[in-house]
This record gives C-alpha cells, sequence and structure tokens, in this order.
C-alpha cells in the first residue's frame, strides 16, 4: 500500500511540474557594439510552451534609433514601428511551434551619441484567463 500511495504521489507531482511550463524569451544583436549609422539585426527568441493565444512582443527604442521588418522573420505576427516603439501582434500563437523567433533590422542614425542605451522589452500574453509578461531587456554600446 505505501508503495502504491508513494507511485501515486509521484505520478501526479510529475503531472503538475510538467503542466507548470512558463514561456521565457531572450534578445541579442547580431553587433552589440556597432557605429552610428549602423544597421544590426535584433532577434527575440520566445519559448511558448503550449501557449496558443493572443500574445504580443514590444521593444521601446532610444531616440536616433529606427526598425525594419526583416520579411519572412516574423513568424506570422503583424509588425508595426510607431513612436519608437516595435510591435509584434499576434491574435493566435503559432500551434505547430514551440519556439518563436522574430527578426528585424535596427538602424542607428547617423550623428546618434556614443554611449551605452538601454532597451526594454516585453513578451505579453493571455494564458488560462490571466494576462503574464516576460521582460527581455537588451543594452546596445554605440561606438
Amino acid at each position: 500500500m505505501k508503495k502504491f500511495l508513494f507511485l501515486l504521489i509521484s505520478i501526479i507531482c510529475l503531472t503538475i511540474s510538467a503542466k507548470a511550463q512558463v514561456p521565457s524569451a531572450t534578445c541579442s544583436l547580431s553587433n552589440a557594439t556597432p557605429k552610428a549609422g549602423e544597421i544590426v539585426v535584433m532577434t527575440v527568441n520566445i519559448k511558448k510552451c503550449d501557449l496558443a493565444c493572443y500574445a504580443q512582443y514590444q521593444q521601446l527604442l532610444p531616440e536616433g534609433f529606427t526598425a525594419t521588418e526583416i520579411s519572412g522573420q516574423s513568424d506570422n505576427a503583424n509588425f508595426y514601428f510607431e513612436n519608437n516603439k516595435v510591435f509584434y501582434q499576434w491574435y493566435k500563437l503559432p500551434i505547430d511551434k514551440s519556439v518563436i523567433t522574430l527578426k528585424y533590422n535596427l538602424a542607428i542614425a547617423p550623428g546618434t551619441k556614443i554611449g551605452k542605451y538601454d532597451i526594454p522589452g516585453y513578451f505579453s500574453y493571455q494564458m488560462k484567463n490571466r494576462l503574464g509578461e516576460i521582460e527581455t531587456p537588451i543594452s546596445i554600446e554605440v561606438k
């Protein structure tokens, strides 16, 4: 009886931990130390687990930085760039992928001051009628 109870508890714990997966997200740059006037590629990887809901990703760019979509690199998201904000939106996340990859060109205007710039980012989603958010901050050093 003790072995059966132990086995039952183990199965329940494994089931709960398997269902408790939470999404994660990371950002990277093709060159974290570009010069003013250059263009680098921003890559965002989102491990979505089993999410298949409304979601959005956004980054707030500093003055002098602009973003343009790289065709075919948005995993079916709608891309917008307005008021220094990069915005990707899905009405329903792709169900056939466990990791979503977004790529866009990040242009640094000529004359941008040398220095470190922090770029905040957020992946927001709805899971079981609850909102979740993952921060994806990244820094860029303009030389």
